[in-house]
């Protein structure tokens, strides 16, 4: 019996050490950042190289979500989430995309998660590996473009070569023969490239310059000297002569070797007949800038505007003066930084386009400008330096299109697809309310009732305590029956009413008259810019409910809750109802999160979480908004921002 169990205390031991082992080797491990999620996704350990990768010590990252190193898009997206369900799902998720580390800097990731299950197959957890490959995303990157400038390059400067009809351009091998043939040299030459190619280039010459050499002559000096250039007689096809220019220019490889010729070749036979082709080329490029110039100031959806070098504008057509707002004597010779907000003229950006624009040849964005009478659109815009033949600096042209439309059906789609979750949200809570809170409270009623009926006539004694609770009882069913219809707080015009504020107060605070006398918290009304409200009635008693009730529970401990509810307008004809509190104040790492489900600024203070949740899906549904103003440990204001047609008559 004694060796079994020393055998058994020796596997554990071995056990033990084998686990100790895996762990510093995790730990020591500083290439890879590996760790451990919780089945919710927080962070529950942490190795040496998710510290020098990510830049947390684990005193500061683990029990945090483990989204804290994700972009505010795939926040917004939920993505994180996403992984863990495709971990989990498939047995193992493999991504690579930015990643953030805790000095807000972005680095390229290579990540592996693993769901981790227990022997009775219950999930355990995660395991997480992050690799940092900035590096090779940069090198791959940089490879990239590259090898498209140089592929484009080289396309470019083919496709020129092929296009060009007025001059014949061709390639010849150290011994002259034809090697490339581009499509000014058959209509100069009249040789089709399957003709001519391969044979040598002086079948374009007289029988005597052949005689006496002049071709290798030719070559003999462009290899010499590097190029040679001549005027005199050639030859076409047809045996007809004329007077050409010809450029003959030796190539080389990097080991001075002679790989051929290039050779261009101008027909100057009729000097008369190009000068008259030349002026007849000038009226119509005159006329076609004319035309375009007609097109352009025609144009009424897109601003079409010159800049010069410095970025006055020096041009103005009709859709630019409809989309920002502008004559052309308004704005030309004005700086087209007029059209942008104060931040972006002191970050330099629209000096930062001009440069981009010249540095990449075109330059494209997307963001909000401003028109003459201070509105703002979203616009596209692309800006194209222009250069004369000379290669200098003439100029910009710059293309806005208005797409605040377009940016607006964006942000309605991405909200109807928060609102599509929040809906599945609220669809979980509303059943466990009605099915686990319902029973007790008719429970509650019942024993109620029953304990009136035991007390018999000493019920008198105790009508206040009873009847309080019997308005407890009451009050919390009219709540459940309220949350019952959070699915249907879409903003229904039609069912508005005037809503008197004040006897809406009175009604609140009847409500929470238990709350109010057992913290002896005062809720006054101060001044009312207006005391009327159109608005759903429910709606507007749930804002007030849970806004006021929430003042009174974050109540600081040294002193008694004091509540101000009051109303006023906004520069802007905003209308505001505000209520302000005493209270304990939010901290700032905190205000972003009070708004979600299930969310407390102070987890001490009893509560469901779900009270400024509610409030914040009613003001979105009905298209107004909620805002917080919190000095801790001094008290809050929060002001519900209402459209303009929202006070009554």
């Amino acid at each position: 019996m004694n060796s079994e169990l020393e055998v058994v205390h020796k596997q554990h031991t071995a056990s033990g050490e084998v686990e100790d082992q895996y762990r510093l080797l995790v730990e020591s491990v500083s290439d890879y950042a590996i760790f451990m999620l919780d089945p919710t996704g927080h962070v529950t350990t942490w190795n040496t190289g998710a510290k020098r990768i990510k830049q947390y010590q684990a005193e500061e990252i683990i029990g945090k979500h483990f989204s804290t190193f994700y972009t505010p898009e795939a926040k917004a997206t939920d993505y994180p989430s996403y992984e863990l369900r495709e971990a989990q799902r498939l047995g193992r998720f493999e991504d690579e995309g930015w990643r953030v580390k805790k000095d807000g800097s972005v680095f390229w990731a290579n990540v592996v998660i693993t769901p981790i299950y227990t022997e009775e197959g219950a999930l355990y957890g995660f395991s997480k590996v992050t690799r940092d490959l900035s590096e090779r995303k940069k090198a791959e990157d940089d490879l990239f473009k590259a090898y498209e400038s140089v592929r484009e390059s080289e396309e470019k400067y083919r496709l020129l070569v092929e296009g060009v009809t007025d001059y014949a351009i061709f390639m010849l091998n150290p011994a002259g023969h034809i090697a490339t043939w581009n499509a000014g040299a058959k209509k100069i030459k009249g040789y089709s490239a399957d003709e001519i190619i391969g044979k040598h280039f002086s079948k374009f010459y007289s029988r005597e310059s052949v005689l006496e050499g002049f071709p290798d002559y030719e070559l003999r000096e462009a290899k010499r000297v590097g190029k040679f250039e001549d005027e005199g007689w050639r030859y076409r096809k047809d045996g007809s002569a004329f007077w050409a220019n010809v450029v003959i220019t030796a190539i080389f490889n990097e080991k001075k070797e002679l790989l051929g010729f290039t050779k261009i070749t101008r027909d100057l036979t009729d000097k008369k007949k190009l000068e008259e082709q030349l002026f007849r080329t000038n009226q119509d490029l005159k006329e076609s800038e004319e035309r375009s110039r007609m097109l352009i100031d025609s144009v009424k959806d897109y601003a079409i505007i010159m800049l010069n070098p410095e970025g006055l504008v020096t041009s103005w057509n009709t859709g630019a003066e409809r989309i920002k707002g502008y004559k052309a004597s308004d704005i030309l010779g004005k700086h087209f930084s007029t059209f942008y907000a104060r931040e972006a003229i002191e970050s330099g950006f629209p000096q930062f386009e001009l440069a981009k624009a010249i540095e990449k040849g075109r330059f494209e964005d997307e963001g909000w400008r401003l028109r003459k009478d201070g509105t703002a659109f979203w616009a596209n815009v692309v800006l194209t330096p222009v250069y004369n033949s000379e290669n200098r600096l003439l100029g910009f042209a710059k293309i806005t299109r208005d797409l605040t439309e377009r940016r607006r059906n964006e942000e309605l789609t991405q909200k109807n697809q928060e609102l599509v979750r929040i809906n599945n949200d609220l669809d979980t809570f509303v059943y466990t309310a009605s099915h686990d809170l319902k029973l007790p409270i008719v429970n509650l009623e019942g024993l109620l009732s029953a304990l009136k009926e035991d007390l018999g006539e000493e019920a008198v004694k105790h009508q206040e305590i009873l009847s309080m609770m019997e308005g407890s009882a009451s009050n919390l069913k009219r709540v459940i029956t309220d949350l019952a219809d959070i699915t249907k707080l879409k903003q229904d015009r039609e069912r508005a009413e005037v809503v008197d504020l004040p006897e809406m107060v009175e009604e609140v605070k009847s409500s929470l008259r238990e709350l109010i006398y057992l913290s002896n918290a005062k809720v006054e009304m101060g001044d009312f810019s207006f005391d009327k409200m159109k608005y759903s009635r429910k709606n507007l008693r749930s804002i007030l409910y849970n806004l006021i009730s929430n003042a009174i529970k974050y109540a600081h401990p040294e002193r008694a809750p004091q509540v101000q509810i009051s109303t006023y307008k906004t520069k802007l004809e905003e209308c505001v109802l505000s209520v302000a509190d005493n209270g304990l104040g939010i901290p700032d790492n905190q205000r972003h999160k009070i708004f979600g489900m299930y969310k407390r600024a102070h987890n001490h203070v009893e509560g469901s979480g779900i009270g400024l949740y509610l409030v914040k899906r009613i003001l979105e549904n009905s298209g107004d908004r909620i805002s917080v103003e919190s000095e801790l440990g001094r008290g809050s204001v929060f002001n519900v921002y209402f459209t303009q047609d929202s006070p009554g008559e």
